[in-house]
């Protein structure tokens, strides 16, 4: 299996990176708007009010020198003029990308899991701070509150076997009666999620969709479309926002947008298609003021 998906990532590197869509941005933060931005894999921008959220930014050709992203990012962040909170899932390369933190700016917060300062180089943010399960952090009217995923701790493999501390998390946002639930990566547990939901009245949920196969081993770690729409379920959130799918070569899905096909025939068949948003690569979504 490992002989098989290392001869998938040799193949992408001779492939050129396929451009992003080009789409219409607004990317400074205003009063009285609420929007995201996915610019791919698991790299989501969020704009509430006058404050802006970035969530595991990726932003290089490669991922750890080897992994080749299959198409552009969809946001250049040289047009980035504010980042309030940068909040990281977890320590994998492919969400912890240093040379992509290098690229954005440094007068906000960086949010880490528990375990994780390790592993972190002096960037120059403002503050670098872990957070563990349930610890929250407010500044500026922001509430962030890091919660519990099902994931797997290390950053080169090797080192998940001393590792003390989980070394990733979810991160639920509330500021100005607006709440956004970001799952980083995670397999699906039928408790970890109706807690959150108990918690939190979450307007969005931004939640992985994939790798898929071979669903054996990526189970435990990864939701599949359909356990992406349960996780929905049991947060009790108004939409849904799918990423980590379509980048990068992760597994062994038959096509890139193996993961996106599957999720919007489940949605159509569940009536929920409205309560998806099916974003392609640096589109942006500008969302109601939902009423409570």
């Amino acid at each position: 299996m490992v002989s098989r998906f290392l001869m998938k990532v040799v193949e992408q590197i001779g492939r050129p990176i396929e451009p992003a869509p080009v789409h219409e941005q607004t990317i400074h933060a205003s009063e009285g708007k609420f929007s995201v931005l996915w610019s791919g894999h698991a790299t989501v921008l969020v704009h509430i009010h006058d404050k802006v959220f970035l969530t595991d930014p990726l932003f290089t050709n490669t991922v750890g020198m080897v992994m080749k992203r299959t198409i552009a990012p969809g946001l250049d962040p040289s047009r980035l003029s504010q980042v309030d909170f940068t909040l990281i899932s977890h320590i994998h390369f492919d969400h912890f990308s240093f040379g992509s933190l290098d690229r954005i700016p440094k007068h906000g917060k960086l949010l880490l899991p528990l375990g994780s300062l390790p592993y972190t180089p002096e960037l120059g943010f403002e503050e670098m701070r872990e957070m563990r399960p349930w610890e929250t952090i407010e500044h500026q009217g922001v509430r962030i509150t890091a919660v519990p995923v099902q994931h797997f701790s290390g950053r080169y493999g090797f080192d998940m076997l001393w590792m003390r501390d989980r070394g990733y998390t979810g991160w639920v946002i509330e500021y100005k009666g607006i709440t956004v639930f970001f799952g980083g990566d995670t397999g699906y547990h039928p408790e970890l999620f109706k807690e959150i939901g108990r918690r939190f009245r979450i307007d969005l949920a931004i939640l992985p969709i994939g790798p898929i196969e071979p669903r054996d081993f990526m189970e435990r770690y990864h939701v599949d479309p359909a356990q992406a729409l349960q996780v929905f379920q049991d947060l009790g959130a108004r939409l849904m926002l799918p990423m980590h799918h379509r980048t990068l070569v992760q597994g062994f899905d038959p096509s890139p947008t193996y993961a996106i096909e599957q999720l919007l025939a489940l949605a159509d068949t569940a009536g929920i298609t409205e309560r998806i948003l099916f974003l392609d690569i640096g589109e942006q979504e500008i969302l109601p003021f939902l009423d409570s």
